[in-house]
């Protein structure tokens, strides 16, 4: 996924920006199984990359104030 951070490096570039009280609530953890059709469509060995992937990326809400 290209432009995905990691959670603690997403909060940190908040913080850096000058946000405060950032809260990150995972609200999906995508699975290997919901890769196979991606990576099988896209032409990769589906076997061999959703072990990998399986937890790796999720969707979240994030919130933060950012002081006046």
């Amino acid at each position: 996924m290209a432009g995905a951070l990691h959670e603690d490096d997403f909060r940190a570039k908040l913080t850096q920006a000058g946000f405060q009280h950032v809260e990150i609530e995972i609200v999906r953890e995508y699975r290997a199984a919901d890769a196979r059709t991606f990576l099988g469509e896209a032409g990769l060995d589906a076997d061999a990359i959703a072990p990998l992937v399986d937890g790796a990326f999720g969707s979240a809400f994030v919130r933060a104030t950012k002081p006046s």
